[in-house]
């Protein structure tokens, strides 16, 4: 469903990550360890010259923010290897804004979609705060 839409939308898959945690967020038959996300490009955009590894350990945040918050200090690398300067990082997902605040960190122009009103708020506040400490 979700890579029907990327592709009406112009985008393709161009890698898939995973984002090993120290803790496990849930429990069932296995115990939930990581979490994944995608890689999406438009059109051919150069390969980045030292390519990360696509399983990225991160600190755990206490998920204060979000329930799958990321600290910016893991998605930073992302932007910085994929956005060029002045580029936009989209986020369909933003939940607390983690990957909108590397992006601002890097410099780079982004856009943050989120559902849940309760995270779009957090998300908000989060980017308000973010903006107006870089200024």
């Amino acid at each position: 469903m979700f890579a029907s839409a990327w592709r009406k939308a112009g985008f393709r898959m161009v890698g898939h990550l995973s984002f090993r945690k120290r803790y496990s967020s849930r429990a069932g038959y296995l115990a939930g360890t990581h979490e994944v996300a995608y890689l999406l490009a438009k059109g051919h955009p150069p390969r980045p010259a030292n390519p990360l590894s696509d399983v990225i350990d991160f600190e755990y945040t206490g998920n204060r923010l979000h329930p799958t918050q990321k600290p910016v200090s893991a998605l930073r690398p992302l932007v910085d290897s994929f956005c060029p300067p002045g580029g936009i990082v989209l986020d369909p997902f933003c939940g607390s804004g983690s990957s909108l605040a590397a992006a601002a960190h890097s410099g780079c122009d982004w856009l943050g979609i989120e559902l849940e009103a309760v995270h779009h708020r957090t998300a908000s506040r989060r980017m308000a705060n973010t903006v107006g400490n870089l200024s």
